[in-house]
């Protein structure tokens, strides 16, 4: 029997007398079943002591005598929407007194309009009766509206309830405002915070694993050992309730390729994080659009993943592996789209993209500060042959210098000066708080100040570790302080000041800097791509005595 209690309706499982203790009065336990997704799909109540429960009696007939009959547009509206909200709800075109065959309907009800080629991931989804899919479009072809059309499809046909979307941390709330203004799903996010008002709310005892059904999370957020084992926790004792059906239903994966497993050695967290959890998820959808880093044993190790049946992780496939590939990988590029377009005689829908390089030039003082960097990292590798127990901090100091030059001068220097107080510290620092660091600094987090607080922490912190190193890269240091001189960026905060380049005035406040001078021509050059040709005043010479502006590279 149907009963209505909490607000949630649901059957009637088990009923069962239960005596009070200090009274005579007989009360029952009543066991309901629900089948909405808000809540615990079980609950256990005393019947006479709940808040106007209502028992639904299947063969009750309706009481005229005192409800006024359902008004016929109301009835109307009622009809439609039950057969909108139907599995199948279109009526076969041969018979309109029977329904069709049942149709992928996600497209009708989706607030997306979805090109043809996006049908084809969501056409082979319904294919499958488990769904193992490599979506591995080229980027701009809507790799995200085809995981919410086979999402929801299997919503609308009653397979799925349970979904986990894990994506990098910056790509969350994307992902919940998609699924939910484009086909009305609503996520959950899950982070340290999120955990805690969920504490508030329902006890210190809640775990959001158990309590929400539909959650968006982060790679980094879920590899953390606690929130990792408390969700393998979870996930266990689901399934002993359960039996043979497997705690969650569907996982998706966005930028999967960070979570490939590694070529040689031990695996990443990432990659093993994954390995977790992919057991116990009934359908699983990875989103990449590289989906292949050259190396034939990580590519077989993501199929591992995805589809554990057909797919063992191997350096070479064999024949009827790689016939098995086509069966869970969709690949297609906008140039493939264009051509088929120009088959059917359509106009293409994607851009050709035309590739031009530019030169780059660089000042003799930024030139002089990469030849000193560069030489200052050949010592500190020079310091890995000799010691390669520190082969792991080293390597981390010379990405952090790198990646810092790379940005922008002014960006080196911040953190330069930063080593540099690290390496006049008098404590020495451990290699523990170096790793610590770096763990910091690749946590994926969506802050971009909190991030650029943990470069510079790092960069202070490895400065303190390489104290011991300090008498070996005298010549080196220098080297670096001469060309950080030269351009004026030798006391903090850097940020706040412009670089000088070869004696003239502050870059980029003249155009004959070449690279400034280029920046500037390039909106009118694109203007006359548009709009023709156009007067413009004529920019200064880029060469003027004494500056040098050599080309750095011609493929910039």
């Amino acid at each position: 029997m149907l009963a209505t209690v909490r607000n949630r309706r649901g059957v009637i499982s088990a009923v069962e007398p239960f005596a009070a203790s200090k009274t005579s009065e007989l009360l029952h336990l009543v066991t309901i079943e629900f089948s909405d997704a808000d809540g615990e799909p079980e609950e256990t109540v005393l019947w006479e002591r709940e808040r106007g429960p209502v028992v639904l009696e299947p063969n009750a007939l309706p009481k005229v005598d005192v409800e006024a009959p359902m008004k016929m547009a109301e009835f109307l509206s009622l009809q439609r929407a039950t057969r909108w909200t139907a599995i199948t709800p279109f009526l076969s075109p041969e018979d309109p007194d029977r329904q069709a065959e049942s149709v992928p309907t996600a497209p009708v009800y989706g607030a997306v309009s979805a090109d043809d080629f996006q049908l084809v991931p969501l056409a082979r989804a319904m294919r499958m009766p488990r769904v193992s899919l490599l979506l591995a479009d080229d980027v701009g072809l809507g790799k995200t509206v085809e995981a919410g059309l086979i999402l929801a499809e299997l919503v609308r046909k009653r397979r799925i309830r349970r979904v986990l979307i894990i994506t990098p941390a910056s790509l969350r709330t994307q992902w919940q405002q998609e699924m939910e203004e484009k086909f009305s799903l609503g996520f959950d996010i899950v982070d340290k915070a999120a955990t805690h008002r969920l504490q508030k709310e329902m006890g210190l005892d809640a775990n959001p694993w158990r309590a929400l059904p539909r959650i968006i999370t982060s790679y980094h957020y879920l590899r953390q050992p606690d929130v990792l084992e408390q969700f393998i926790a979870n996930c266990r004792s689901t399934q002993t309730q359960q039996g043979a059906q497997l705690p969650w239903d569907l996982l998706i994966v966005d930028e999967a390729h960070n979570l490939m497993p590694s070529n040689f050695g031990e695996d990443s967290d990432l990659a093993e994080m994954l390995r977790l959890l992919t057991p116990w998820f009934e359908h699983r959808l990875f989103l990449t659009a590289t989906p292949h880093n050259g190396h034939t044993r990580c590519f077989s190790g993501l199929l591992e993943q995805l589809d554990p049946v057909r797919f063992t992780r191997t350096p070479a496939f064999t024949e009827k592996e790689r016939a098995m590939i086509g069966d869970v990988l969709i690949r297609r590029l906008k140039s493939e789209i264009n051509t088929q377009d120009k088959d059917a005689g359509r106009p293409p829908r994607f851009a050709t993209r035309n590739l031009k390089p530019m030169p780059l030039y660089m000042m003799r003082a930024e030139k002089d500060l990469a030849v000193a960097v560069r030489a200052f990292c050949a010592a500190l590798k020079r310091q890995i042959l000799a010691a390669p127990e520190v082969r792991s901090v080293l390597n981390f100091a010379i990405e952090v210098l790198r990646k810092r030059l790379l940005s922008s001068p002014v960006t080196f220097a911040d953190s330069w000066l930063r080593f540099k107080a690290g390496l006049v510290a008098q404590e020495q620092t451990q290699t523990s708080e170096v790793l610590a660091a770096r763990r910091a600094v690749e946590e994926d987090i969506d802050d971009d100040q909190e991030r650029e607080s943990r470069n510079l922490h790092a960069a202070h912190v490895v400065g303190a570790w390489m104290h011991p190193y300090l008498g070996k890269l005298t010549k080196e240091v220098a080297a670096v302080d001469a060309a950080l001189q030269s351009l004026k960026l030798t006391e903090l905060p850097v940020t706040t000041k412009v670089p000088a380049v070869d004696g003239c005035a502050p870059w980029p406040c003249r155009c004959r800097v070449a690279s400034w001078a280029a920046c500037c021509r390039m909106p009118g050059q694109m203007l006359e791509l548009s709009l023709g040709p156009r007067t413009r005043p004529a920019c200064p010479p880029l060469a003027t005595s004494g500056t040098t502006s050599t080309p750095a590279s011609k493929h910039g």
